[in-house]
């Protein structure tokens, strides 16, 4: 019997935590977009582009799909009571500003994996998944 090699398919599910919500869009400058508007001057028909708006984040294409889940609150382990007598779970923050991304086609490894590089993170129960 030959051993055959395992082959790994490629990593599709990306879980990044950013420092704080502000550093989106320098973490992930590939994904934003900003529109253009292009006219054409009737006297001498020159072209000119200009921005339009404020960049935004593509949270989808046919390529990569990002869910921004924000700020994930995770139990303290201490029982509060509400004024109705109703026991809860005290929750708290966990650090940091959490963005998922799924990569659909090979077209933006590129771009995935160097987000991933800097800000990747690989939870061992993750709190939200695709389906």
């Amino acid at each position: 019997m030959i051993d055959e090699p395992i082959i790994e398919a490629p990593k599709t599910d990306f879980y990044l935590r950013l420092p704080s919500e502000a550093d989106t869009p320098t973490a992930l400058a590939a994904f934003y977009q900003q529109d253009t508007v292009t006219s054409v001057d009737p006297e001498t028909g020159e072209e000119t582009t200009a921005n339009v708006g404020d960049p935004y984040l593509v949270t989808n294409s046919v390529d990569y799909a990002i869910d921004v889940v924000g700020v994930i609150m995770d139990p303290t382990g201490v029982i509060l009571t509400d004024p109705n007598g109703f026991e809860y779970p005290e929750m708290a923050p966990l650090p940091g500003w959490h963005i998922n991304i799924r990569l659909v086609h090979e077209n933006r490894r590129a771009d995935v994996e160097a987000v991933d590089a800097a800000y990747g993170v690989t939870p061992t129960s993750p709190r939200r998944v695709w389906l």
